[in-house]
């Protein structure tokens, strides 16, 4: 048989595999749980299941969505209609409950397993909407249908893989109840944690102690020895069964392993929300979140929480206009992010030491009434002298500061009576280019021959006063 052969027989067994696991999902939501279980028990044991580098993260999803579904109503927030399932729950407030369970997509894409074939280390998102029975293949034109037969008389799923002794005896452990960690986990940030484990000690062991919260679990820790794209998208979902089941040092341990492995903006967000919670440490949480925002500098959500850090004087002022100067270059920042970064100006060149020099008006050489004056001036902070800096201000002089931006702000402001966001950009600009800025200018100009915006114009009358010109690219 030719390697083409090879290659077709082997895509075409996965998408079969596939196709199977989509209907498991489709078992799942529609609570058919026997149906979904028997079904998870003969993709166990189907020949060609080990070839699937996502075997244990197929299984370990299984086993947590037939738990979710199982203990819905111990498991509801509060605040939620009862008829909605725990996995729209974290569809509406979280984006996604498990990393590829979507209720609408395939749990894990052809694509992405055809790469994992190839030992790619690219994860790839699906977003093709795809039937729960069926799957086409838009080249090849291929549909595959799968039929599952029920098989109730097993009760112990195979084990894929030799689980480790540290597993093992993770496994055995009781777990015990700790209401401070129950309080902890039920304040969580609902992006990480959407469930809520109950607070009734009985009841929580119940569901801790389930075969369904068991089997999951361990699927999921086996995924670590997965290829990097597998294990990633394992991640989120074993740190929820993680910390429902007690175990904090554990999910965090895994956490940082991830954060070591990958460059990927999902475990440094997950440590962040970690640490906010239980290992609250300003320097160590400030490095978190400058981690998230120096891979996605968009995150807007990460920058006022170091902004925050900084009102309480747990970040230097010097570390956070770098990164709201991060977040400038690669957004359309809102307001008060702009508020933010005229204070920066302001904060350095108030700070700086004044230097005077003295000027004799008439040249008299008479040293008993020498006729001189002083001029004070501030030197521009080192930190704006450097290159990357220099880059910075002529970036933003097209991208936020064009003429073409300065008439549609100006437009917009006239015709919403909202000025907030160019007054703060005005000062901004006061201190970048000068006080004779056009930018500036219009804006002044604009504030001054206003009634309604007095609080505005002082503001950045201020800031006009106190401009530095620190680039002048005329």
């Amino acid at each position: 048989m030719r390697l083409e052969e090879y290659m077709i027989l082997g895509l075409a067994r996965l998408e079969r595999l596939l196709v199977w696991f989509e209907q498991i999902c489709h078992f799942i939501d529609h609570e058919m749980n026997s149906e979904a279980y028997s079904a998870a028990i003969s993709l166990m044991q189907n020949r060609d299941f080990a070839m699937l580098p996502r075997a244990n993260l197929f299984i370990g999803i299984t086993f947590y969505k037939m738990w979710c579904s199982k203990f819905l109503k111990e498991l509801q927030p509060e605040d939620v209609d009862d008829n909605e399932s725990v996995s729209n729950v974290s569809e509406s407030r979280s984006g996604s409950l498990v990393e590829c369970s979507g209720r609408d997509e395939s749990v894990c894409s052809m694509a992405s397993e055809v790469s994992a074939i190839k030992d790619s280390e690219t994860s790839v998102r699906n977003n093709k909407k795809v039937s729960h029975l069926s799957i086409s293949d838009s080249e090849t034109r291929m549909d595959t249908k799968v039929k599952v037969k029920s098989t109730p008389h097993f009760t112990t799923p195979p084990q894929l893989y030799a689980t480790s002794e540290e597993n093992e005896a993770s496994l055995g452990d009781g777990v015990e109840f700790d209401p401070t960690v129950i309080n902890i986990l039920g304040d969580m940030d609902p992006w990480l944690l959407p469930l809520k484990p109950p607070s009734d000690p009985d009841c929580y062991r119940k569901i801790v102690d389930d075969s369904y919260f068991k089997e999951a679990l361990k699927h999921m820790r086996q995924t670590l020895q997965s290829p990097r794209h597998v294990s990633l998208a394992a991640l989120h979902p074993l740190v929820q069964l993680l910390l429902i089941g007690g175990h904090v040092d554990e999910a965090m341990k895994v956490v940082e392993e991830m954060c070591n492995k990958v460059h990927d903006i999902k475990p440094f967000r997950i440590k962040a929300l970690m640490m906010e919670k239980f290992h609250r440490n300003s320097d160590m949480l400030a490095k978190c979140y400058e981690d998230i925002l120096k891979i996605d500098p968009c995150c807007v959500t990460t920058l006022k929480k170091v902004i925050g850090m900084c009102i309480e004087d747990e970040y230097s002022r010097e570390s956070l206009i770098e990164m709201i100067a991060l977040h400038v270059e690669a957004s359309f920042p809102e307001p008060e992010i702009w508020k933010e970064l005229a204070s920066c100006f302001s904060h350095f060149f108030e700070n700086l030491d004044e230097d005077r020099l003295s000027v004799c008006l008439d040249g008299s050489e008479d040293k008993k009434n020498p006729q001189t004056y002083s001029v004070r001036y501030n030197p521009t902070p080192k930190m704006f002298t450097n290159t990357s800096w220099t880059l910075r201000a002529k970036c933003w002089l097209n991208r936020h500061f064009s003429p073409e931006m300065l008439e549609t702000e100006t437009k917009n402001s006239i015709l919403t009576g909202d000025w907030e966001m160019m007054t703060y950009k005005a000062a901004c600009a006061s201190h970048i280019y000068g006080r004779e800025f056009g930018y500036v200018t219009k804006v002044y100009g604009l504030l001054k021959s206003s009634s309604n915006n007095r609080e505005f114009f002082k503001f950045l009358r201020e800031h006009r006063v106190n401009g530095n010109n620190i680039y002048n690219f005329e």
